[in-house]
């Protein structure tokens, strides 16, 4: 597990954003941050699948649990590591296009580890665009950063409907990171 990482970070450090894999407190913080059961979920950027062993062992269902990893040899070893689990090798700045919203509805929870502090305004922009056109209207998007500051300002979120409070700092984690939670805005 380490050394796929390893191996990932070495080739695109800017793409992973994390000098070591999600330790466990920081991915039971993000499991524990929202209701999983009976949720449709889609995580994006699970890497070595830390966060997804979390969601598992917190009720989420392997049945309505998405992965979408953009490095082919991370989304290989996912698929190894979770084969009853769909796992998606893209680019989240093309999610809408490699995710559909199905029969079954629009995704519920999107967990993202993303490193989006990492990335230009254009693309955190159109990122969370895609993401709120594929949540329920009552959905919920969960996002860890290593900053002190916000994933998405509040003019971006405020733009989307969305709404967002940093639900914990973790502080058991190499870096220290706090997990935020953005839902929509109900009138």
């Amino acid at each position: 597990m380490y050394q796929s990482f390893v191996l990932a970070l070495l080739r695109n450090p800017r793409q992973i954003g994390a000098l070591a894999p999600s330790g466990q407190p920081l991915a039971r913080a993000m499991a524990r941050a929202v209701d999983l059961a009976g949720k449709r979920i889609l995580e994006i950027g699970p890497g070595t699948g830390a966060i997804t062993e979390a969601l598992l062992a917190s009720g989420a269902s392997r049945k309505h649990l998405c992965l979408l990893e953009r490095d082919n040899r991370l989304a290989k070893y996912l698929a190894v590591k979770f084969p009853d689990i769909r796992v998606i090798t893209g680019d989240a700045r093309a999610v809408s296009g490699l995710i559909e919203v199905n029969s079954e509805g629009a995704i519920d929870i999107v967990f993202s580890s993303l490193p989006l502090l990492n990335m230009n305004t254009a693309d955190r922009i159109s990122i969370l665009e895609q993401i709120v056109a594929l949540l329920d209207e009552r959905g919920t998007l969960i996002q860890y950063t290593y900053s002190a500051r916000a994933p998405f300002s509040d003019e971006m979120t405020s733009r989307f409907g969305l709404k967002g409070e940093r639900a914990t700092t973790v502080f058991r984690n190499l870096p220290p990171a706090s997990v935020w939670k953005y839902s929509r805005t109900i009138n």
